[in-house]
């Protein structure tokens, strides 16, 4: 009965965190189709250090996505080595993580204007959370790893 309780807030955890990355990209849509935006060139053209900040960007959040599973095995190792680590801690960790493509991919598009900058890291952050939906396959794994 507990674990059925757990894995219903899991669910529930993941189909809310599935918005972020839509929701960000329709407000970048929002402000690119409907109210203009686009920064000055000079902010981003002349001014070398938001190209600089861009790029860090760009290389952070694409690493986020190719070494997730890494940075996820290296936080839950810095965790005191007594504490139980649940799925649910498990996938707000990794949420979190795959939060922050689509994060800086929204900032990029602030930075630049482009939208194809936010649309691409808002799909690639949207269909990389597939992989920790609670399903059975997920849900056994873990528990193996554990025992």
């Amino acid at each position: 009965m507990g674990k059925n309780i757990q894995v219903n807030r899991l669910k529930i955890l993941n189909l809310s965190m599935l918005i972020d990355p839509i929701l960000l990209f329709c407000i970048a849509f929002i402000m690119k189709k409907h109210l203009a935006y686009q920064p000055s060139p000079e902010f981003y053209e002349i001014n070398t250090t938001m190209r600089y900040v861009q790029y860090f960007l760009y290389l952070s959040g694409l690493a986020v996505f190719f070494f997730i599973d890494g940075i996820v095995s290296f936080i839950k190792k810095r965790l005191p080595k007594d504490e139980h680590i649940s799925p649910i801690k498990h996938n707000l960790i990794s949420m979190a993580l795959l939060d922050y493509i689509s994060v800086s991919g929204f900032v990029g598009f602030l930075i630049s204007g482009n939208i194809t900058w936010v649309a691409v890291f808002c799909a690639i952050s949207f269909f990389s959370r597939f992989r920790f939906l609670p399903t059975r396959k997920n849900l056994s794994r873990y528990h193996s790893n554990q025992g």
